[in-house]
């Protein structure tokens, strides 16, 4: 019986080691996936305004830490926009693989940081998927 046991212990341990190793790569796909979406929105969207006159140097991922808290209220925050666009006016796109409620709640957000951060209205966002 005791050899049954340590050969089921062993099979255990290798299924969690397993597990963790799937997690980790199935984890690592998902953000991947996530970036390379987001670089590919970027380049549609680039070209789109190059084609209303935009130049691509306005073009940006607007990344920025709140590193005393007196933009968000939150201390080391980090915010990052998939692209702000900057010229007479400034808007701000979230580009997600899926969209989902609360991240409707957090483009709010990050739009009021960003134009505490910028010092300067945000004359539009929007998310897409």
């Amino acid at each position: 019986m005791s050899k049954l046991r340590e050969e089921f212990n062993k099979l255990r341990e290798a299924f969690n080691r397993f597990s963790m190793i799937f997690e980790v790569t199935m984890g690592s796909m998902g953000r991947r996936w996530g970036e390379d979406l987001e670089r590919m929105v970027l380049e549609i969207f680039k070209e789109a305004l190059e084609k209303r006159g935009i130049e691509p140097g306005k073009v940006e991922k607007l990344r920025f830490t709140d590193r005393d808290g007196s933009i968000t209220g939150i201390k080391g925050r980090i915010i990052d926009t998939n692209i702000s666009v900057k010229g007479d006016k400034l808007f701000l796109i979230e580009v997600k693989s899926r969209a989902e409620l609360n991240h409707v709640d957090a483009l709010y957000e990050k739009t009021r940081a960003v134009e505490k951060y910028l010092d300067r209205n945000v004359d539009k966002f929007f998310g897409c998927r």
